[in-house]
């Protein structure tokens, strides 16, 4: 039976207590007055049973206390170790007059006893979580001491960047995996992870208001194609803008280190729309070529002239099957309709931009002929593309669940569209696995 979030938190907290000393600091109550341990109990496998039937309040991180928990040293003994063995992310280093500075606004973060026990749980369960939330927190300080943003504000970017997923301890580890394909349930479960990591830091109430709502943003995007609020703009504020640019970054870094595929020039250039244009051009280092005897090195993986002509064919049914079913029906504001047409126009204007003229797929690559390398970056865009198209359904989807029952013309295009891209993408990941 699969657990549910509040139970694979709990076992993953007794599972720490199988690595480190785990204590509770207070008594641990279930929401409904059950007193289920006392105070200054040593934690063990065997009190899952115990916690695993109830919800806790307060949250358990704040009633438990480890041993040999992350500390500011620790933050900025990965930071380092993070600049001198990624290339991208010491590039980026070598952009500042003094790196020192990263390190001195790590050290200055200020770690709450609830805060230190959820990077530990982080560090001994979710290594990989812990690794991600150092580099966006340091790639946040790079795009604020560019901005020129003052002490405060930058000890406020490293506060939100080592924190802002911490949420995801409480979700299933296998959802945020490269191969997991959530059900639309879990995605509603992957949502909800920037809320999360804001109530951690509200129950801790020592952070500024404008570290918690960064955290809170972290997935919204300018042009308001985001999640949680779907903000736009200035809505957001000028930490989450940067926070925002700064956890899609590290995520391709992180992919990119798993495997060798670089992402990051087209995952930028491809969601222009979606980050403020300076900081956009302050990552360009991120993607900066490397020299031409490291590149020779690189690994390329072959990619098949059937199987890229399949991604512009999908990415042309998407594109076009839109248009056509819209016509020149009026697309209400703030709809369904609107989110899809503003969305599509904007990803037809990218792949345009990218040199693909998805009517004729044969034109695209027969420009490239047989160079390895060429082929393998219009995967990546391809990729992008159908990501794109993937992020439409699933964000129409949770804004608008009911969208069916709308049954007006307008309302029938999208209800059409949406299941024909179900469809196709069901049809994409089948053929890939």
């Amino acid at each position: 039976m699969k657990l549910s979030n509040e139970e694979y938190y709990i076992r993953s907290v007794i599972e720490l207590a199988d690595i480190l000393p785990v204590t509770t600091c207070q008594d641990v109550f279930s929401t409904t007055g059950i007193k289920l341990v006392n105070k200054g109990v040593l934690l063990n496998s065997t009190f899952f049973e115990k916690l695993g039937r109830h919800h806790i309040m307060p949250p358990l991180e704040q009633c438990l206390v480890v041993e040999n928990g992350v500390n500011n040293f620790e933050i900025v003994t990965r930071a380092q170790q993070l600049l001198a063995g990624d290339p991208p992310l010491a590039r980026m280093a070598g952009k500042l007059p003094n790196t020192e500075v990263l390190y001195e606004m790590l050290q200055a973060v200020t770690f709450s006893q609830p805060m230190v026990f959820l990077l530990t749980l982080a560090r001994e369960r979710r290594p990989a979580l812990l690794s991600h939330s150092v580099s966006v927190a340091l790639i946040s300080l790079y795009l604020g001491l560019r901005l020129g943003l003052s002490r405060q504000q930058l000890v406020e970017l490293a506060t939100a960047g080592l924190f802002h997923d911490l949420g995801e301890l409480r979700t299933d580890a296998s959802l945020f995996t490269v191969e997991a394909h959530p059900t639309p349930a879990e995605r509603e479960q992957i949502y909800t992870h920037p809320a999360t990591s804001q109530r951690m830091l509200l129950n801790s109430s020592i952070y500024s208001l404008e570290t918690i709502n960064a955290v809170m943003r972290h997935h919204e995007y300018i042009d308001g194609s985001g999640y949680p609020f779907g903000l736009m703009g200035s809505e957001m504020g000028t930490l989450a803008k940067i926070l925002s640019i700064a956890e899609m970054a590290a995520s391709k870094l992180d992919l990119e280190a798993l495997d060798g595929v670089p992402r990051m020039e087209v995952a930028l250039k491809f969601n222009l729309q979606k980050f403020d244009p300076e900081l956009t051009g302050y990552l360009s280092v991120l993607y900066e070529h490397p020299a031409t005897a490291q590149a020779e090195q690189q690994t390329i993986t072959p990619v098949t002239l059937p199987y890229l002509h399949n991604q512009i064919n999908n990415i042309r049914l998407a594109l076009e099957f839109w248009k056509q079913l819209v016509g020149e029906l009026p697309v209400r504001p703030r709809s369904p309709s609107a989110f899809i047409d503003q969305r599509v126009k904007s990803l037809a204007q990218a792949t345009r931009e990218a040199g693909i003229n998805t009517a004729d797929k044969s034109s695209v690559t027969n420009n490239i002929g047989d160079d390895e390398k060429c082929l393998a970056e219009l995967n990546q865009i391809n990729q992008e593309s159908l990501r794109q198209i993937t992020e439409i359904v699933f964000e129409v989807q949770r804004r608008w669940p009911k969208y069916q029952e709308d049954t007006s013309a307008v309302g029938k295009v999208v209800s059409g569209w949406m299941e024909y891209m179900q469809t196709l993408l069901l049809e994409k990941r089948e053929r890939k696995m």
